[in-house]
């Protein structure tokens, strides 16, 4: 009797059971088709958005001379969203492009009259995250005076990727007005980001007036001092004269090593006592940027300074030594004086270097021609050493290639 009455309880139970399974199947469907509707109807919004923004830039670009000139009416385009915006990517990229003064004065005067400067101003305020940083990097794209301002106050801002992006909308304006407010900053130690998009922006900032940089080169410490190093070096000319000369006794060797990388683009003549000065420092890779500027010039009186390179202890000095004395005018007379030192890494580092260049085979068959520049005895001294250098310099690569096997192994 009992197990009959627990039948229509059972039976309840299995009806409500399929109950649930059938609305949840029902409610799962329509989820799943109320998700593929959303994404259908994103898509085609997206799409007559583009389509849309694609037509304006079309129209846009039909008209350009028309607009810019003024014989279509800002009213007429203005209010329009993909217009403007259309408009407004055309006129940066122009500006982009030109270099011609008087076509960006043309372009800037366009963008200030018709209220566009001052929207992309308005969005750099007022808008946050990712907008921001798209508007000041765009603001910066005008390269006009009065975005600087804006750029420096979005500086301080204490988000880095804000800051990033004041730093690289400064860098497009290419001022010299940004590069003073962000060297501001790097001295007292406010701004702190990546070098990388530091050093770009200043050397971008300062190249046409490299004499900026002097006055916080002198009062900045520590990495800040390194990285203002580094721009000068990229962006110093003849235009600093004698701060070049007094920077090269400084105390710390990257500014040291800036120097003589700086004096490279200059003249000979002013440059050489400096570089040949720097090519004794203590610090390897302050001799290794004096020899790599003397040898640029190829002067036959940056000879000693070059033997005292490729005699070098460091093996980058001696590359770079090496290097500038295959550029030499006359080889034999390097090769020579090489020779001479009396050092056998000497040798072989200029021996590689002139395998490297393709001038071994030359120089021998120099040396062995009957016509050549030496006697029968100097010629076959000459050749003797540059066999047994060669020699040398083959097993010493058989042994480093043999070494890096076993390591391998």
């Amino acid at each position: 009797m009992a197990y009959a009455s627990e039948i229509p309880l059972l039976r309840a139970i299995d009806s409500e059971a399929a109950s649930f399974a059938v609305r949840a199947i029902v409610f799962s469907l329509l989820g799943i088709l109320s998700l593929v509707g959303f994404i259908l109807a994103r898509r085609r919004i997206r799409r007559r958005y583009f389509d849309r923004l694609a037509g304006a830039e079309f129209y846009v670009r039909q008209h350009w001379d028309a607009i810019l000139s003024g014989q279509i009416p800002v009213d007429d385009w203005r209010t329009a969203h993909d217009d403007a915006e259309a408009i407004t990517a055309l006129t940066l990229d122009r500006l982009d492009a030109t270099t011609d003064p008087i076509e960006t004065a043309k372009l800037h005067t366009f963008l200030r009259g018709a209220g566009l400067l001052d929207r992309m101003g308005v969005d750099a305020r007022r808008l946050r995250g990712w907008q921001r940083e798209i508007a000041l990097v765009r603001l910066g794209r005008t390269r006009a005076p009065e975005a600087v301002p804006l750029l420096v106050s979005a500086l301080d801002d204490p988000r880095p990727g804000t800051q990033l992006a004041a730093v690289r909308g400064l860098a497009r304006t290419g001022l010299a007005t940004a590069a003073e407010a962000m060297l501001e900053r790097i001295v007292t130690g406010e701004l702190a980001i990546e070098a990388t998009s530091l050093l770009n922006a200043l050397m971008i900032c300062t190249r046409s007036n490299p004499r900026v940089l002097l006055p916080y080169l002198y009062v900045a410490k520590g990495s800040a001092r390194e990285v203002l190093a580094r721009v000068m070096a990229e962006t110093a000319s003849l235009a600093l004269g004698d701060d070049l000369l007094v920077l090269a006794h400084d105390a710390s060797p990257e500014v040291r090593s800036s120097v003589a990388r700086a004096l490279g683009r200059g003249e000979f003549g002013f440059a050489f006592a400096t570089l040949d000065t720097l090519s004794t420092d203590e610090e390897w890779f302050v001799r290794l940027r004096a020899v790599t500027s003397l040898g640029r010039f190829r002067e036959p009186r940056a000879l000693p300074a070059l033997l005292r390179g490729i005699c070098d202890r460091s093996r980058h000095v001696r590359q770079r030594a090496a290097e500038a004395l295959v550029m030499m005018p006359n080889s034999t007379d390097v090769l020579r004086e090489v020779l001479d030192t009396q050092d056998s890494y000497a040798l072989q580092a200029f021996i590689a270097e002139l395998d490297r260049a393709g001038e071994f085979e030359r120089l021998v068959t120099e040396l062995e021609s009957p016509s050549g520049p030496c006697s029968g005895a100097e010629s076959s001294r000459l050749l003797q050493a540059l066999e047994s250098g060669t020699e040398k310099l083959g097993a010493m690569m058989r042994i480093s290639a043999g070494s890096k096997t076993v390591e391998t192994m």
